[in-house]
Parts: structure tokens; C-alpha cells; sequence
């Protein structure tokens, strides 16, 4: 157990360590901080560029409450219109997005607005503010604590929202959100599964080449070395799926409290929560067994080159394996109910990329999903056994005749 804690530690520090994990790691930073100084630079621009009308809403309410609101929101306020007539012919044209309309009945404050899209959070805030406190004036003003007018005191003002839907608007919405999440969900596996398979097919062909797997195996067996291994690798991975959680959720959350962001971040929050629910469920599962079934076969086509110079070819036959998965994965992410994705998602060297697919689609339940990530989790751990069985084979064999050749000849050793 010593030498397999030491195999794994090794394995895992070495890699956490390199430069190209630490580029990594910082990518996401670098990106963020220019999505930031993009913002900011386009924010600061919108801002001194003047009013745009179309970017307003006209506000009908009695002048102390139109004058404060202006006063606050003014670039977001089309103060020339006076009444809902000529609020409803501007809305109409499209020379505003919506209109709202303060009035007050039994003593309370209502605001109603009217538009074709959401109204900005940011004025809706000030607005209801601003009405709270005309009406707390408005409950206050009524001198004789009766028993009607202690009730009329916990009036408070209310709000009604009325966006006018388009055609077709919601079909559009769920449309962009499964796009959204397949493309996100293909590029995940591809950029993960090369960078790993890589990593893991260097690593492994390196030692190789450099004779020092004898070594390793005269006081350790080759079954603790493969499986050692590919437990260092699989932690640094989870290791960089952490960074990139923590680093997502800080942005999100810085974001969403910034200027220039905020608003964009409240009015998109729904399409950004499902895209996740897409993903955080069955399909990060998917995501994760696929990865670890990338690094064994990478792990084993490391093992098959005879000299440490060809470490960089290692992984030429995973590296094939997932462009042809990418490639189908892109032309069939919009018909993946055909015969094709349907034998493809059940079928473990391709059934995580394209299950999660077609569940996304609705074109696969839960059940079915289940059925093929125990098909998969079943042929790791069978390949895992037989693999590790053989390792020894493939990891002495130095015969230079190519990988199928040096696979056959490493799986009869003894």
C-alpha cells in the first residue's frame, strides 16, 4: 500500500507541478479578467454615448414620484412623455421598450408595467424604493389610529409585470438552451479527453523509454504501477475540475454585483441555470467515466512505443479516437434520435459523448441513461482488470513493429 500511496503522489505531484497544468489553471483567469476589461471599456462607452431611446422606458406618475425616479434613473427615462396615450404610440413604434404607470387607489400605490421586454432590474429597484416610501408618507398621514387605519398601514406598494410574448419565443428560448448545453458539454469531453489523453500517453511512454520501468518493477508489481498511475492522473484532473468550479462560481458571483454586468447577468440567470442543470446531473457522470476511460487507453497506448523519442506519437490512437467522437458529435447533435447516435450511445467508447446528447434533446429518459453508464462503468473496470493484468507485457516489450503488433505481443508475454 506504501508503494502504491508513493506511485500516486509521485504521479500527482509531478503533473500539478508542470508548466502546462499551471497554464491550465491560469487560462481561466486570463479570460475572465479580459471579459472584464471588455465590459468595463463597453460600459463606460454606452454610458458617455448619450441616451439611446430605444433603450428607455416612460414613466406615468404624479411629479414627485416621476421627479425623484429621474432624478436617479435618468438615462434609463424618456421624461418627455407625459401621458399613457402617448406611451403607448412610443411603444408601439418602438421608440421605448415599455412604459410604467404609477397610480393610487384606497391608499396604496400600484405600478404597473407594460413592454416588450423585462423592465431593467436596476430601475424596477429604485422605482419600488421610492414607492415605499410614498407610501409609508401616505400611512402615516392618517392621524386617528383606528383599527382601519392600523390595517391601512401595512399597505405596501405593488408591482405587476406584463411583457408581451412573441411567437414562438419559448420554443426559440428551450432551443438555445439545449444548444448551449450540447456545445458546452462537446467541447468539455474534447478539450479535456485530448489534454489528458496526452498527458497520460507522455507520462507513460516517457518512463518507458527511459529503462526505468524495470526498475519500478522489480519492487513493485505492474498492476499497483498502472493502477497508481492512473489514480495520480484522474486527482489532477479533479484537481483542475475544482479550480474551474471555484474560478466559475467567484466569477458569477462577482459579476452578478458588478455595473456593467449585472443587469445582463439578471436578465440571462434562467438560461444559465438550466445549461448548468444540464450538465450537474447523470451527464457529469457521463463526463467523468468517459475521462477516466480516455486516461486508461492513453495509459495503454503509452505503453505500446519502444523508445522515449516517440512519446509525443503515444497517444496518436486515442487522439483519433476522439476527433472521430467530436466530429460525429457535431454533425449529429441536432438528429441524435437516428440509428447512428442510438447504437453510439450505448456503445462505451462513444457512449459519453453522445448519451448526454441525446438526453439533452429528450430523446433518451433517465432509465435509458442509467442502462448505458453501467454498460460503460462495466467495460472500465472489465478493461481496467485485463489491462492491468498485461501491463507488465507491454510495458517490457521493446520491439519496434507498431502498436497493434507490440499490443499482441505484450498481451502474450509471460
Amino acid at each position: 500500500m506504501n508503494k502504491f500511496k508513493a506511485i500516486v503522489q509521485e504521479t500527482y505531484v509531478n503533473q500539478v507541478k508542470s508548466k502546462s497544468f499551471i497554464i491550465l489553471c491560469l487560462l481561466p483567469i486570463i479570460a475572465i479578467a479580459l471579459i472584464v476589461i471588455v465590459g468595463l471599456i463597453s460600459y463606460q462607452n454606452a454610458a458617455s454615448s448619450g441616451n439611446d431611446d430605444t433603450n428607455q422606458i416612460a414613466l406615468i406618475a404624479d411629479s414627485g414620484i416621476k421627479k425623484s425616479i429621474v432624478q436617479k434613473d435618468g438615462d434609463s427615462i424618456d421624461s418627455s412623455i407625459k401621458t399613457e396615450q402617448q406611451a403607448k404610440h412610443k411603444l408601439k413604434n418602438d421608440d421605448i421598450y415599455g412604459y410604467v404607470k404609477v397610480t393610487k387607489n384606497n391608499d396604496k400605490y400600484t405600478a404597473k408595467y407594460i413592454g416588450n421586454e423585462s423592465i431593467d432590474g436596476g430601475v424596477r429597484d429604485d422605482l419600488m424604493q421610492n414607492l415605499s416610501l410614498h407610501q409609508n408618507k401616505l400611512n402615516l398621514s392618517n392621524n386617528n389610529l383606528t383599527s382601519e387605519q392600523i390595517k391601512k398601514l401595512s399597505n405596501k406598494p405593488s408591482f405587476y409585470n406584463y411583457v408581451k410574448s412573441r411567437s414562438n419565443d419559448n420554443k426559440s428560448d428551450d432551443n438555445d438552451i439545449k444548444m448551449g448545453s450540447l456545445q458546452l458539454l462537446i467541447y468539455i469531453l474534447y478539450f479535456f479527453l485530448f489534454f489528458y489523453s496526452s498527458i497520460t500517453a507522455t507520462v507513460i511512454s516517457k518512463e518507458k523509454g527511459s529503462k526505468l520501468v524495470e526498475v519500478i518493477f522489480s519492487s513493485t508489481t505492474a498492476t499497483k504501477y498502472f493502477i497508481g498511475k492512473i489514480t495520480g492522473i484522474v486527482l489532477m484532473m479533479l484537481t483542475q475540475f475544482a479550480i474551474y468550479l471555484i474560478m466559475l462560481f467567484s466569477s458569477y458571483a462577482f459579476l452578478s454585483q458588478a455595473d456593467f454586468a449585472k443587469s445582463f447577468i439578471k436578465e440571462n440567470s434562467n438560461y444559465v441555470h438550466q445549461i448548468v442543470s444540464n450538465l450537474f446531473n447523470i451527464n457529469l457522470l457521463f463526463i467523468i467515466f468517459g475521462l477516466l476511460l480516455g486516461i486508461i487507453l492513453s495509459a495503454t497506448a503509452g505503453s505500446l512505443v519502444s523508445r522515449r523519442e516517440d512519446a509525443n506519437k503515444a497517444g496518436q490512437p486515442v487522439f483519433m479516437i476522439v476527433i472521430i467522437l467530436f466530429v460525429l458529435s457535431i454533425m449529429f447533435q441536432n438528429n441524435s434520435n437516428s440509428i447512428i447516435p442510438k447504437i453510439l450511445s450505448y456503445f462505451p467508447l462513444s457512449s459519453y459523448f453522445f448519451m448526454p446528447i441525446r438526453m439533452i434533446n429528450n430523446q433518451a429518459n433517465i432509465y435509458e441513461g442509467l442502462i448505458s453508464l453501467f454498460i460503460l462503468i462495466i467495460f472500465i473496470i472489465g478493461l481496467t482488470y485485463f489491462i492491468s493484468k498485461v501491463y507488465k507485457g507491454l510495458m517490457l516489450q521493446n520491439n519496434n513493429e507498431g502498436w497493434f503488433k507490440n499490443l499482441i505481443r505484450g498481451v502474450k508475454y509471460r
